[in-house]
């Protein structure tokens, strides 16, 4: 079996995690060098600047790939199966954490680590009593809604809700759904949400047939 050689993971403990994570690679020279895997295209830029300065204060090589949108896993796979794979690597999620730890090192000792702040701290992924993920991005999954669709809705005597900004929790959003659901007609709506994904909050997966606008409820 191949011997690995394990590295660091920076994970952001968020509704979606993304991180970077660490195993073996060559270096070029005395001075080091680091071979990223990047995950998030879209901000190549600010890593290659971010690459570029410090490779001009420490004289450590810092080489940037980023893989196309969709087809990061199966880049990544290849690459780690390389003799020079990734020094770092982005992962989003814990099911990535699972599946690559064998690939990673403990990092509560790390300078790195005890940079964060205790929010930092707090998102970082931990597993046990070892830290195996540093954040560096977090992002969050929200409902996009019609305000115009949920207001005229609160108009109603059959609503169960003042205006929009009393949605503020799942149970009330959960009741709201359910009301729409049940006077849909009477809305001129087809159902309450227009996408099949909101499936798993035991929802109605109905198609808004009206104000068919961004954000829709």
């Amino acid at each position: 079996m191949k011997k690995l050689s394990k590295g660091i993971a920076l994970i952001s403990a968020a509704a979606l995690t993304l991180g970077l994570a660490a195993c073996g690679s060559s270096t070029n020279s005395d001075a080091g060098h680091v071979y990223f895997l990047n995950n998030k295209p879209e901000v190549v830029d600010q890593w290659n600047e971010l690459a570029d300065m410090y490779t001009q204060e420490t004289g450590v090589q810092v080489d940037i790939q980023s893989a196309t949108s969709g087809s990061y896993e199966s880049t990544l796979s290849s690459e780690l199966a390389k003799n020079n794979a990734p020094t770092m690597f982005g992962i989003g999620g814990f099911d990535q954490y699972a599946k690559y730890k064998n690939y990673l090192e403990p990092l509560q000792d790390s300078e790195a680590y005890k940079l964060l702040n205790d929010q930092g701290k707090q998102m970082a992924h931990k597993d046990g009593d070892d830290v195996y993920g540093l954040p560096y991005a977090a992002e969050w999954f929200g409902i996009i809604a019609n305000k115009k669709i949920i207001n005229e809705y609160a108009k109603k005597s059959y609503s169960v809700i003042k205006s929009f900004d009393d949605i503020k929790d799942f149970d009330t959003l959960k009741k709201v759904a359910d009301s729409i659901q049940q006077h849909k007609d009477d809305l001129g709506l087809d159902g309450a949400f227009s996408t099949p994904g909101l499936e798993r909050l035991q929802l109605l997966p109905l198609r808004v047939a009206h104000d068919p606008g961004p954000g829709r409820l």
